[in-house]
């Protein structure tokens, strides 16, 4: 078994507790408020996100200092890993990617792979997952690569936001469709597949029930099965919604086997509070 270490952005959305039990070690994304920038998870928590945004704040992310990646990095370098592997949150997201890129080259490691997840958090966690088991069982690092690849091929995630008054705060939409939605009384539902270049709209419903029904049909036509994926919830402040939802897919497909983590900032800054996310991910 080879001594591996992991690195991931703070989108990962784990607990100090709980990367640490993953052998994981976090750079923080930026958070942005007032013109000051804070370190994600360090300056500024999931609570003092979510409070801001309770008071309809605009809050903006950006990518890790590349600074502090370097740093994390060189002190990686001195411990004699046989491996470091680097998890990014989806580079159509965010510039982390390339600010891991160049805070590798800047350190100069060579046994280092930096993957792409072209998603956020829940596939990101069991990537982790995946290279502890793999690394148990000795595969090689080519092997163990080639299983985190062929697991992202297969992870979907839905955004379900309460309304769209972040999205308009932040830009994302303008103020008129926005009002006309709110007016309408019209609940968005978004989507990031894998390798999609942003989070798009996937549909819109007047009822929360119409929104579990789109997601739902989403699982069955895709025959995602309690035997082959997991599901990942996460939410800002939305645990009520996640669990309505988890008890309504279990009633139509069967009882997966979840994880709950909270909604990392780079999403809960546009989308607001009360948002949950639903992931799939195969299972490991």
């Amino acid at each position: 078994m080879k001594n591996i270490a992991i690195v991931c952005d703070s989108s990962v959305a784990l607990t100090k507790e709980e990367a640490h039990d993953l052998n994981i070690t976090v750079a923080p994304l930026t958070l942005i408020y007032n013109n000051k920038e804070y370190l994600d998870q360090i300056d500024m928590t999931f609570d003092d996100v979510n409070e801001l945004l309770l008071q309809k704040t605009h809050l903006q992310t950006s990518q890790p200092n590349v600074g502090v990646i370097i740093n994390i990095l060189e002190e990686l370098k001195t411990k004699g890993f046989d491996h470091i592997y680097v998890l990014s949150l989806s580079s159509a997201l965010s510039g982390t990617h390339s600010a891991f890129h160049h805070a590798i080259q800047e350190v100069g490691l060579d046994s280092v792979t930096l993957i792409d997840s072209m998603s956020i958090a829940g596939p990101v966690q069991q990537c982790a997952k995946l290279i502890h088991k793999l690394n148990a069982e000795d595969k090689s690092i080519a092997e163990i690569t080639r299983a985190i690849e062929e697991l992202l091929k297969h992870t979907v995630s839905f955004v379900y936001p309460q309304t769209l008054d972040q999205l308009k705060i932040s830009g994302r939409i303008s103020k008129g469709a926005a009002t006309l939605a709110s007016l309408l009384k019209v609940k968005p539902l978004l989507y990031l597949e894998n390798g999609g270049q942003t989070i798009e709209k996937f549909g819109t419903a007047r009822t929360e029930a119409k929104v579990f029904d789109m997601m739902v049909a989403e699982f069955k036509k895709h025959d995602i099965t309690p035997d082959a994926f997991d599901v990942y919830y996460l939410d800002s402040q939305g645990e009520e919604i996640a669990d309505r939802f988890n008890a309504y897919l279990s009633e139509s497909i069967g009882t997966f086997t979840t994880s709950n983590s909270k909604l990392p900032a780079v999403v809960a800054a546009h989308a607001g509070i009360g948002t949950i996310a639903v992931q799939w991910i195969p299972k490991i």
